[in-house]
């Protein structure tokens, strides 16, 4: 700001900083009144009136009633400003003002606005310049208070921080229909296909940028398995650049489950999973682990394609900083195992943070308004209250169920009962489609889930069937709108989860 511009309004709110100052003296108890947080030497831009409403603060701070000449010059003294107090013309000037406002405390209020709107534009200046005096529009400081003024600027900057941190886009809904079918039709939003999942794929046409995937389960009931089966392994099949970030999981087990899983998908030949945590290999165990190792390493032809952070502190300011930090490298596919309320909930109700986070997530998620256009999948736990449910919902979720308003896909997964095998009290009905003899599409066929395998020599083991339910799909059909249950067999010694077909099951909330 130039010197001219500085004396112009110094000019402007010279007599109203006079006057005020010489209420203050005239009558100090306005000094107990307004204390040094509401006006201060530092709300004036006169520098004689910051002089002589500071010796003022002084003898009010003393306890005196009275400024009288006397005790304004010992105070004046004692501060070592004898010099200033002479260049102002002494008591003589302030004695002039009080006399010319003593029949004038009516309006100190008035006064006081004034010097506080100059003040205001004084600390405003500082921050953008001399924008701040500048007419634009109705904007016009000289006929706006304080805080009007204030509000005008505040309303700027939260224009600028949203832009930034909150970012939207402006367009026409019907403005360009045309163009958008032919891009729909030319290029279809499909995502990524889940590994050897052709109906987990159908459901969501694939995981996508831009979106949100929760897949709650339960907890030790394979959360994370069905996840590096499903998605990890169609990341490295593709080719395509994965950020892993764990709170839960050493990298060390992810790299067992991901050995155990090749050999379930790839190379076909394992043992028992168990081995792995007990160590002192066989020759031939070292072999299998090796030859799953290469299958891995030569499906996705490069070591850096699955990046891993261990995440030690969990919270939402550190999710965020690695998120941009490797979407910038091109890490643009994130696992998030396992989601949970930050590390620091603090005071907040742990569900409240929870949600809270969620929202960040799918902001740094979605391909516009400031996010980093990404394709999210986090595993959350489900509540134990819920393992008493057949039918899950978002309310297997307990107090953490808003989450799922930030999800375009909400999976949530549990194991089949005893009672819902072939044979039992609730067996379920499960159907597939197969290709019709006669030409004419497909059939569907339906069957019950065999609680036992036999091998061909004779050997029997219990089958493990999984069911994928989806409350929430903006990308496809969900539970509530027809989309019936998918049923998985789960192999836990390999790892492998393989689409057996549908079944329908009776939603009893409602």
């Amino acid at each position: 700001m130039s010197r001219k511009e500085v004396d112009t309004l110094r000019a402007e709110v010279f007599q109203d900083e006079a006057c005020l100052v010489g209420l203050f003296w005239q009558y100090p108890e306005f000094y107990v009144l307004y204390s040094n947080d509401k006006v201060s030497t530092k709300s004036f831009l006169n520098p004689i009136w910051q002089f002589y409403f500071g010796v003022g603060r002084t003898l009010a701070d003393k306890g005196l009633q009275v400024f009288d000449d006397i005790v304004t010059f010992r105070a004046v003294k004692e501060c070592g400003k004898e010099d200033t107090f002479k260049e102002f013309n002494g008591y003589t000037t302030i004695k002039e003002i009080m006399d010319e406002v003593k029949d004038s405390k009516d309006n100190f209020e008035g006064y006081f606005q004034q010097v506080r709107k100059y003040s205001v534009i004084k600390d405003l200046i500082g921050l953008m310049g001399m924008r701040v005096v500048a007419q634009e529009g109705k904007y016009n400081y000289r006929v706006m208070s304080a805080d009007q003024i204030y509000l005008y600027w505040l309303d700027k900057m939260n224009q600028i921080v949203k832009d930034i941190d909150n970012k939207y886009d402006e367009s026409f809904l019907l403005q360009g229909i045309e163009e958008s079918i032919r891009l729909w039709d030319e290029q279809p939003s499909i995502g990524l296909p889940y590994y050897q999942s052709k109906h987990l794929t159908k459901i969501t046409t694939g995981w996508d940028y831009g979106n949100v995937y929760i897949h709650g389960g339960f907890s030790g009931k394979g959360k994370t398995s069905l996840t590096v089966n499903k998605v990890v392994m169609s990341c490295i099949e593709h080719k395509e650049k994965l950020l892993v970030i764990a709170n839960e999981q050493s990298i060390e087990e992810f790299k067992k489950l991901l050995l155990v899983t090749a050999m379930g998908v790839g190379t076909r030949d394992g043992f028992n999973r168990q081995r792995l945590q007990e160590g002192k290999f066989t020759d031939e165990e070292r072999t299998k682990l090796r030859k799953a190792a290469e299958w891995l390493k030569n499906l996705c032809d490069n070591e850096k394609t699955i990046l891993f952070v261990f995440m030690e502190s969990y919270t939402i300011d550190n999710i965020r900083k690695v998120l941009t930090h490797y979407a910038n490298r091109g890490y643009r596919r994130v696992i998030i195992d396992t989601g949970k309320p930050g590390d620091n909930a603090g005071d907040t109700q742990r569900w409240e943070r929870f949600a809270d986070d969620m929202k960040e997530i799918y902001k740094m998620s979605r391909p516009n308004a400031g996010g980093l256009n990404l394709a999210i999948w986090v595993n959350v736990q489900l509540a134990d209250s819920a393992r008493n449910q057949r039918f899950l919902d978002e309310f297997a979720l307990a107090d953490s169920k808003k989450i799922k308003n930030e999800a375009s896909v909400l999976f949530l997964g549990r194991h089949i009962w005893d009672d819902e095998y072939e044979g039992k009290k609730n067996a379920l009905r499960v159907y597939k489609f197969v290709g019709s003899d006669f030409g004419d599409g497909y059939m569907k066929e339906e069957f019950w889930l065999d609680e036992y395998r036999t091998d061909t020599e004779g050997r029997s083991w219990k089958n493990h069937y999984y069911l994928l339910f989806t409350p929430k799909n903006r990308r496809g059909q969900s539970n509530d709108t027809g989309l019936d249950v998918l049923v998985l067999r789960v192999n836990h010694a390999f790892n492998t989860w393989s689409e057996v077909g549908w079944t329908s099951i009776a939603n009893n909330r409602s």
